[in-house]
């Protein structure tokens, strides 16, 4: 089990933006789009990583459901969990066995390889949805888009040549549009944990996986 960060509510802007906080911008922006337009778009570059693998499809999708703990339904866990009124601290300890060592959990498993079958393109292909739900409602609670990308979005795949690829977007990436340090902190522990999770899966050794 992870010793998890805490999101101090004490920090609320980062450092390249201290005057203007997430709750500042969405204020000013509403009130802006009052007259306006009401859409906002940003713009914001994305770390996305890919991993290779000399193993098979099969022995990379085994080691990464291996470390993803015990399946549940999520759909219905969370209304099962209020109609007991827990306390937080209660739910923690209750879903904890749900959390595999990685510190991350399934909630969805995602077959694209069955669909692509259907138009006569055989290919092994599983996205998966993961993450750690004591985290995320850390970081949704304080800025609600961010459940954009918690839980997390990982695919395994197999190419044409049976080479095999773990892929995802690092969260760091992902939330730095919000300047919340707070949050960024939390997002680059999770980069952390998923850049093991991804070694350990596909054999890599970690001086394997550089940035390009």
């Amino acid at each position: 089990m992870w010793s998890l960060p805490r999101l101090s509510k004490g920090i609320t802007e980062g450092d390249q933006h201290p005057q203007t906080s997430y709750q500042e911008r969405k204020s000013y922006l509403m009130a802006k789009n009052e007259k306006e337009q009401a859409v906002q778009i940003t713009h914001f570059s994305i770390k996305h990583v890919v991993v290779s693998s000399k193993q098979s499809f099969e022995q990379v999708s085994a080691a990464l459901e291996a470390r993803l703990g015990l399946p549940a339904d999520w759909e219905v866990l969370p209304q099962q969990l209020a109609a007991r009124n827990l306390s937080w601290e209660e739910v923690a300890e209750f879903t904890s066995p749900l959390i595999g060592t990685s510190g991350f959990t399934t909630f969805i498993k995602m077959d694209q390889g069955t669909l692509l079958s259907l138009v006569g393109k055989p290919k092994h292909i599983a996205q998966y949805s993961i993450g750690n739900h004591l985290l995320g409602v850390q970081m949704v609670e304080d800025i609600p888009e961010i459940g954009l990308y918690a839980p997390l979005r990982l695919l395994v795949y197999e190419d044409y040549e049976g080479r095999t690829f773990i892929a995802y977007d690092r969260l760091s990436s992902l939330v730095a549009q919000y300047h919340n340090e707070g949050i960024m902190h939390i997002a680059q522990f999770v980069d952390q944990k998923l850049e093991a999770l991804a070694r350990e899966a596909t054999g890599n050794e970690p001086e394997m996986l550089s940035e390009s």
